[in-house]
C-alpha cells in the first residue's frame, strides 16, 4: 500500500461565496506535500469556471493517523481563503430504528 501525505481539495463557490460546493481535482492524494502542491495550480486551472470564485488547498495527512481519517471539514474564512482540516472524530450521524412489530 502507499503511503499517502497529502490530500487536494478543490471548491467552487458562487460569487459572494454564497453558495460553495467540492470539486473533483484530477488527483486526490499523493505520496508527498510537494508533489500537491506542485500539481494545485494546473489542477485550478482545469476546472470550468461556473463559479464566481475557484479555491484550492493541499492538506498534509499524518501517517500515523492515516487509516483512522473519517472525514475532510473545509470552509472559506474571512481572509478569503479555502481552510482544510482532517476529522479522526467520528460524524455524528441520526440514526433510524425500525421494528417490524406492533407494541
Amino acid at each position: 500500500m502507499e503511503h499517502i501525505a497529502a490530500i487536494m481539495m478543490l471548491v467552487g463557490c458562487s460569487a459572494g461565496n454564497n453558495h460553495c460546493a467540492e470539486i473533483e481535482p484530477p488527483v486526490f492524494a499523493f505520496e508527498t506535500m510537494q508533489e500537491c502542491q506542485r500539481d494545485l495550480r494546473p489542477a485550478i486551472g482545469t476546472v470550468r469556471r461556473d463559479y464566481g470564485a475557484i479555491y484550492g488547498k493541499c492538506a498534509e495527512v499524518d501517517p500515523a493517523l492515516e487509516d483512522d481519517y473519517t472525514g475532510i471539514a473545509w470552509h472559506i474564512n474571512a481572509q478569503d481563503e479555502l481552510e482544510v482540516r482532517l476529522m479522526t472524530t467520528p460524524v455524528k450521524q441520526k440514526i433510524l430504528v425500525a421494528e417490524n412489530h406492533v407494541r
